[in-house]
This record gives C-alpha cells, sequence and structure tokens, in this order.
C-alpha cells in the first residue's frame, strides 16, 4: 500500500483570498494592466477616451482576480461526499465505471461557467490512488459528451471508509490549463482545494454503493452546489 503523506497548507495571494493555484496568471495580468495603464495615460489626449480605455483595463483587472477567488469553505459535519466543484448540475445518471471504481456508480457532472468560483475541492477525506491525464479537444464543456473527448484529469481517491470516489476536471471550450498537483498516495481532506480548471469547465464525481447500499443523490439536475459545501447525497438506507 502506498505511504500517504499530509496535504500542504493553502498559500495564496491576499491571505488566501485568491487561489494559488492562479497565482502566475494574477501576476502576471497585474503587471501586463499596470504597464497598459501607463501607455493609455501617456498615449492618449482624450480625456474621456483616456478614462473609458481605463475604466475597460480596470473591469478586465476585476474579473481575473474575481475568477481566482478563493472563498473559505468549512465542509459539513459527517463523512458524506461533498460538490467537488460549484456551479449547476448537467446530469446525474447510474453508469458502470471501469476506469477506477470498477462496478455500478452514480455519476454528477456539474458545469462551470466562466462567473462561478473554479477552485476543485475534494469530495472525501482519503488517499489520492489514481491520477490520469488523457489530452483531447475543447469542445464545449456543457455538453455531456465532454468527458469522452475533451482533455481531462482524473483523480481517483480511496476514501476514508475504504469506498473509492472518481473525480474528473475536464476542459471546456475556453478553458485550456487543467491544474492539478497532486500526487499518488497524497492523503487529502474533505474540502482541500487540490486544483482548479481556468476559465469556464466541467467537473464530474463518480460514486459507487458502500456495504451494498447505492449511493442516494440528495441534489437533483438544474441545481446550483457550492464546492466543499454541497453534500451531494449518502448511502442511507
Amino acid at each position: 500500500m502506498m505511504t500517504s503523506t499530509v496535504s500542504p497548507a493553502a498559500s495564496g495571494l491576499l491571505g488566501n483570498l485568491l487561489t494559488r493555484h492562479g497565482t502566475p496568471v494574477v501576476v502576471w495580468a497585474t503587471v501586463l494592466a499596470l504597464v497598459s495603464a501607463l501607455v493609455i495615460i501617456s498615449s492618449t489626449e482624450s480625456s474621456i477616451t483616456r478614462w473609458v480605455l481605463l475604466c475597460i483595463l480596470l473591469l478586465l483587472w476585476v474579473f481575473v482576480l474575481s475568477f481566482f477567488r478563493n472563498p473559505t469553505r468549512v465542509a459539513p459535519p459527517g463523512d458524506a461526499p461533498v460538490s467537488p466543484a460549484d456551479g449547476k448540475v448537467l446530469s446525474i445518471e447510474q453508469v458502470d465505471d471501469e476506469v477506477y471504481v470498477g462496478g455500478p456508480a452514480v455519476r454528477i457532472q456539474i458545469f462551470l461557467s466562466v462567473f462561478n468560483v473554479h477552485v476543485n475541492r475534494s469530495p472525501v477525506t482519503g488517499i489520492v490512488e489514481h491520477l490520469r491525464h488523457v489530452d483531447g479537444e475543447y469542445k464545449n464543456a456543457m455538453g455531456a459528451s465532454a468527458r469522452e473527448v475533451n482533455e481531462r484529469q482524473e483523480i481517483g481517491l480511496l476514501g476514508s471508509d475504504g469506498v473509492p470516489v472518481l473525480v474528473r476536471q475536464i476542459a471546456g471550450l475556453i478553458a485550456r490549463r487543467i491544474v492539478c498537483p497532486l500526487q499518488a498516495g497524497q492523503q487529502i481532506e474533505r474540502g482541500y482545494d487540490f486544483g482548479m480548471i481556468r476559465f469556464g469547465s466541467q467537473t464530474e464525481i463518480v460514486i459507487p454503493a458502500r456495504n451494498g447500499i447505492p449511493f442516494r443523490t440528495h441534489v437533483k439536475e438544474g441545481q446550483a452546489v457550492r464546492g466543499g459545501k454541497t453534500v451531494l447525497g449518502d448511502w442511507s438506507e
């Protein structure tokens, strides 16, 4: 069995208000915004045009900061799986997973718009057993078939209760960068922010039965969920 390691503490910008997974982008965006502002101020004669351009630049910079925001989330009590992402539930279906779970399970797909928090969080406490990156296309993540053709990252977690749970980070039409610094054998806590997908994407989770009891969902299609906070369901009879 792999030796587990405790996940490092998060360390982002502005007292962790911004995710560490977006630090390089935020720094470059800030430098670019400052340089652009200086160019606009020094080369634009019309004061109206200057202020319009500066306002547009400010809005773009604020959007970048907003995209990489990392709100503090405290997982609810218990061990029931929580949502791995903010967004809207696209579909809930019964599947037969052969990637990691190895049998019948419930698959929940979550779509993240560019306005959602894009930090991904661990749905359970457990050990990372499976990691696989699959190259692919960048089609609209709203499509249910995105998992079959788009670039994606698979994370298989063996929960502390012995239940294997699979999470997929799926790139979208605009998203071109999946961030997942996890390592095999690493132990992570329920709600831990393990990565993100930049600029619009989809995250899905596959949950099998526990001790012969099928997973029963508490969410429904079209419902808004919050990563690390919304309980997806349980194994109650």
